[in-house]
């Protein structure tokens, strides 16, 4: 079936007009995973922080649960990113998580973000992109903010294949995070997210598609 252009934008025009929510109206929703190049070692990771759950190697992983999402939105102009669901682990040691624990993570990028046209980039530091992450067996939250790298850059989420042997348009989401509201970190080791994901069909579209099929069907009729 060939849709014209009128179609394809409504199609769009719905998929863009499903939700609202605090960052704005939402253009689109990705679902999250480890990144195989996550780590030299296991268990892979779609969150790593060392020295947080204790000395020492800590990574969380998205592919646990399997509903860790990212959705981004637009706002008069400008956008925001946001990053929930359930990730899994906690401290590391001999390449195997220590009495691992379920976290619900809930990151905002509301400030610097920028359409890159291949994806979203968050560039300098603010106390606005912030989140946090909450032990879902012993209640103690975790608060973390966006930090920025050598190149003043918090964040990056492109559709690039970063990391990824022969592939160079996989979305891939990277980027640096403190516990530190002032954006310095001192716990040494990495603090990182670093995920790939997959986009999820937004139900308008897929009900503009199933109406399409059927009016193309009468008209053959």
């Amino acid at each position: 079936m060939k849709m014209g252009p009128l179609f394809a934008a409504g199609i769009a025009l719905s998929a863009a007009s499903l939700a609202y929510a605090s960052g704005g109206i939402l253009l689109a929703e990705f679902a999250l995973h480890d990144h195989p190049d996550g780590s030299a070692s296991p268990p892979l990771y779609g969150l790593r922080l060392d020295n947080v759950f204790g000395s020492g190697i800590g990574s969380l992983s998205m592919d646990h649960h399997d509903n860790t999402r990212l959705n981004v939105y637009a706002d008069n102009g400008s956008y925001s990113m946001n990053i929930t669901g359930t990730l899994y682990g906690g401290a590391v040691d001999n390449n195997a998580y220590v009495d691992p624990h379920d976290f619900q993570i809930d990151f905002w990028y509301h400030l610097n973000v920028t359409d890159t046209g291949n994806g979203w980039v968050v560039d300098g530091f603010s106390t606005g992109n912030t989140g946090t992450m909450t032990d879902l067996d012993n209640s103690t939250v975790y608060t973390m903010f966006g930090k920025a790298n050598d190149q003043d850059r918090v964040f990056e989420f492109l559709a690039d294949g970063f990391r990824l042997d022969n592939d160079t348009t996989s979305w891939v989401g990277r980027g640096w995070l403190t516990p530190n509201s002032d954006g310095t970190n001192q716990l040494g080791g990495s603090q990182d997210w670093l995920f790939t994901a997959t986009a999820v069909p937004a139900p308008g579209a897929a009900a503009l598609l199933g109406l399409a099929g059927i009016c193309a069907t009468r008209r053959r009729r």
